[in-house]
């Protein structure tokens, strides 16, 4: 597949609050992922070659199957979609490919050969493979010579090199032509019998067996979030940003205000961190750079150099994360990093000589200079 261009091939990042995966596309507008990518939540977003997040909603899940479709509400642009194996046909060491977003790093092509077509394991039949998966594979297509999926990475023996899993292509295209027939917005495989079940009910109508003791029932409701989280998520709805399109990971959060990168996290037991990498000095006027840089009218936001990355840096202490009374304030302010970040990065630029940092979009920094 050397001549292959995986940049336009439908193959996306999905971001939640427990962590990060990749998705593939069925038709323009649905996504096949792994269900543990996607669960608890009923919501997640979907990155975009330019780094924009849309909202996907969960449609479909097999936990047992480890499989989850996904509609993106919003346009992907024209992206090539693959066509998913129905048969599944392999033979040991026959080459394939695994796209996906490793780690966290862009779209990413890796290859190796089928170490063993149908791999018992579990009870359950995989695909094994020598090819390269990390986590962030999880939910992308293993594709064959002629482009086609058959098979979707869902894990890595944590205890062995380079031994890797999918679930057969056979399995997925069952699944998703089963969801071509659903009529419901939302469903969850039975893992006894398959059969959908659509609302939250403890025995399964077809098969009878209990789905609160097989775990169905979790996934018609979210867990409580953390007072973290409900501290972070809230303030960024009040500043007019959808939570669900900023979740990285656990108690995590990333997105773009404009061209400038926005990272939130926890640093320890005692901060929430806010922080956006701005842009590096440049070779001239450095002192008037760092006398701006040090001057008390940016409080209560600071600057910090990360490297040779200038920072815009906000600290929240976790006292004030559990004081209702002070989130209103807090809010404000968070609001205001968000605005300030993307100012700043033109200001440096413009008026001190700096160079936009690596993570800086540079397609939105020329919209605004504009």
């Amino acid at each position: 597949m050397s001549d292959f261009e995986i940049d336009s091939v439908g193959v996306f990042q999905i971001f939640t609050g427990g962590g990060t995966g990749s998705g593939f596309l069925i038709d323009p507008t649905h996504v096949l992922t792994n269900c543990h990518v996607v669960a608890p939540y009923r919501r997640v977003a979907v990155e975009l070659r330019d780094k924009r997040r849309v909202i996907g909603k969960v449609r479909r899940i097999n936990p047992q199957r480890d499989l989850a479709v996904v509609e993106v509400e919003g346009e992907l642009g024209e992206f090539e979609v693959l066509p998913l194996s129905a048969e599944g046909e392999l033979r040991a060491k026959q080459p394939v490919s695994i796209l996906g977003f490793p780690v966290g790093l862009p779209l990413s092509l890796t290859e190796g050969v089928v170490s063993h077509p149908r791999q018992l394991l579990d009870g359950q039949h995989y695909l094994q493979t020598d090819a390269a998966i990390n986590p962030g594979n999880s939910g992308g297509p293993i594709l064959d010579d002629a482009r086609q999926v058959v098979g979707v990475t869902t894990c890595k023996l944590r205890s062995a090199d380079s031994v890797g899993f999918g679930i057969p292509s056979a399995d997925a295209h069952r699944f998703v032509e089963d969801f071509r027939q659903q009529e419901a917005s939302f469903g969850v495989e039975c893992p006894a019998c398959e059969d959908l079940v659509t609302e939250a009910k403890r025995y399964c109508d077809s098969c009878g067996s209990n789905l609160q003791e097989l775990g169905v029932l979790d996934h018609f409701e979210e867990p409580d979030p953390h007072p973290v989280v409900m501290f972070v998520e809230g303030a960024l709805s009040r500043a007019k940003i959808d939570p669900v399109l900023a979740r990285h990971g656990d108690q995590n959060w990333s997105f773009w205000s404009g061209s400038a990168p926005i990272k939130i996290w926890c640093c320890c037991s005692e901060h929430v961190c806010f922080s956006s990498p701005l842009a590096q000095p440049g070779k001239r006027a450095l002192g008037d750079l760092f006398r701006y840089l040090l001057s008390p009218e940016h409080a209560p936001f600071a600057f910090d150099l990360n490297g040779n990355i200038i920072r815009l840096n906000l600290t929240v202490h976790m006292s004030d994360v559990f004081a209702p009374h002070e989130h209103d304030e807090l809010g404000q302010w968070i609001g205001k990093f968000v605005t300030r970040a993307d100012e700043l990065d033109n200001a440096l630029i413009d008026n001190y000589g700096c160079i936009p940092a690596p993570e800086t979009q540079l397609t939105f920094l020329k919209e605004e200079v504009h």
